[in-house]
C-alpha cells in the first residue's frame, strides 16, 4: 500500500480516539498529494505540511515561521526514530505477532528515554 493512502484513514483513527482533529499537522513527503492536502484542510487541520512537495501541491501553513517549525518538528522526529531503530534494533523484528511487536517497540522507546535523561543528567555533572 502506498504511504498517500494512509493519510486519511490516520486522521479518522485520530478523530475516532481522541474526538478532536490537530490545529496543525506534518507529514511525510511520501502522504503529498493534492488530495490528501485537501482532505486534512475540510477536517479543519489549519496548518498542512509535507516533506516534499509533489508538482502543483503547495504547504498550506500561516505563517512561514509556522511551516518551518513544522518541518524541524518532523525533522527531529525522524531523527529519534532512526535512533530508536538503529539503537535498539528495531529494524527487524523476530519476535511473533502483533503483542510481541507491540512490546518490542515499547521496551525500546522506554530504554531510548532513559538513556536520553540519564546523558541530559551526566552532561549536568561537574567532574573535579
Amino acid at each position: 500500500m502506498n504511504d498517500s493512502n494512509l493519510l486519511q484513514p490516520a486522521i479518522e483513527k485520530i478523530e475516532w480516539n481522541y474526538n478532536k482533529i490537530p490545529e496543525s499537522a506534518s507529514y511525510d513527503g511520501g502522504y503529498a498529494s493534492i488530495e490528501n492536502s485537501n482532505y486534512a484542510v475540510g477536517k479543519g487541520i489549519k496548518n498542512v505540511v509535507f516533506g516534499k512537495i509533489k508538482g502543483s501541491l503547495k504547504n498550506i501553513a500561516s505563517s512561514l515561521n509556522m511551516e518551518t517549525q513544522l518541518k524541524k518538528w518532523r525533522s527531529g522526529v525522524e531523527a529519534v526514530i532512526s535512533n530508536v531503530k538503529r539503537g535498539f534494533n528495531l529494524s527487524r523484528i523476530n519476535w511473533s505477532g502483533l503483542r510481541h511487536f507491540k512490546a518490542k517497540v515499547l521496551w525500546s522507546v522506554i530504554a531510548y528515554n532513559i538513556r536520553v535523561m540519564i546523558g541530559h543528567f551526566l552532561a549536568g555533572i561537574k567532574l573535579a
